[in-house]
């Protein structure tokens, strides 16, 4: 059943998109000269984007484990980030792929299984925090509410802050709860029940950074698309950029397509040329930015994973 509900998802994307795309295509001789002609300044700064984007998550996820004491060095996290990303771009059920080779390298570099699997609940829990705080900036910035409104808001958020470190404190008053590894455990429970013990002892300080990196993934992704765009000549404005950014990601999140190809980059095109870009250079900037956030990733990944199999490799990064 679950194959056909995909199966199903797939079919009604490429319907949509087809609908969506007609009259947005351009030729492709048409944007083959739109990317020669690319300023190569913004390029370069596309690409270093993209690059911090892959180094912050990889930061973000060696937060939380060192949270737990378990070491990880920059390098290996960078390769598994890498590895991750080519994983959940190219293979069917890619997310649920990735997810699980990244529980095996936690694993291998000491993490419990308790904290293997609470590490990679609260990296993902941390990335959707990182999300939604960029769609609440950016309906700000659409908004532009006036300064007691935001004075409001500001407010109740440090209310829900103060209550929730109240919270915190009095759960951590009464001693930390014993996390106990046992040989079987698959229950979603036990595995639950163990996150939530282990999140409550992340620091405050901590759980900062962590949601930190998570919004300068997100910034440093959106500001690589900006900069694909700026390269191919648009002067499409940086909150149209966003707004369909965040839209593309929000439809992503249907599993129709593995790492949501074909979605965003329609979805992409569609945003650009409805704020009045030619269909050429947006499809050139699309091409720049999914090369530079998907495509790229693929023979890094698969360098990365192979290194991670090497017997050399394997004596430096697994402890004894």
């Amino acid at each position: 059943m679950k194959r056909y509900w995909r199966t199903g998802l797939l079919v009604v994307g490429v319907v949509v998109a087809a609908l969506e795309l007609r009259g947005h295509l351009p030729s492709a001789s048409q944007t083959w000269q739109a990317l020669r002609t690319a300023d190569l300044r913004w390029l370069a700064g596309a690409v270093v984007l993209s690059g911090l984007a892959m180094v912050a998550f990889s930061e973000q996820q060696r937060l939380l484990l060192g949270a737990f004491a378990v070491r990880m060095g920059a390098a290996a996290s960078l390769g598994l980030t890498y590895t991750r990303s080519a994983m959940a771009a190219a293979l069917p059920a890619g997310s649920a792929v990735s997810a699980g080779y990244a529980f095996g390298r936690f694993r291998a570099h000491g993490a419990p299984r308790p904290v293997a699997a609470a590490v990679m609940l609260l990296s993902g829990a941390a990335s959707v925090a990182g999300l939604a705080l960029l769609y609440a900036g950016n309906v700000l910035l659409l908004a532009r509410p006036s300064a007691a409104a935001l004075g409001i808001g500001a407010a109740v958020l440090l209310l829900g802050v103060l209550v929730a470190l109240h919270a915190r404190a009095v759960r951590r008053a009464g001693g930390p709860r014993p996390v106990v590894e046992t040989a079987d455990d698959g229950r979603i429970r036990t595995t639950l029940r163990q996150t939530l013990a282990l999140a409550g002892s992340v620091p405050t300080r901590r759980w900062l950074a962590v949601i930190g990196m998570a919004v300068l993934n997100w910034l440093a992704d959106l500001a690589c698309l900006i900069g694909a765009v700026r390269a191919t000549g648009l002067t499409v404005p940086v909150t149209t950029i966003a707004t369909g950014y965040l839209v593309a990601q929000l439809i992503r999140q249907i599993p129709a397509t593995p790492g949501g190809i074909g979605v965003i980059e329609a979805s992409l095109l569609v945003a650009l040329t409805a704020a009045g870009a030619p269909a050429a250079p947006a499809a050139a900037a699309v091409l720049l930015y999914r090369i530079l956030s998907c495509w790229v990733d693929l023979p890094i990944g698969l360098a990365c994973w192979r290194a991670s199999k090497s017997p050399v490799t394997e004596r430096v990064l697994v402890p004894a």
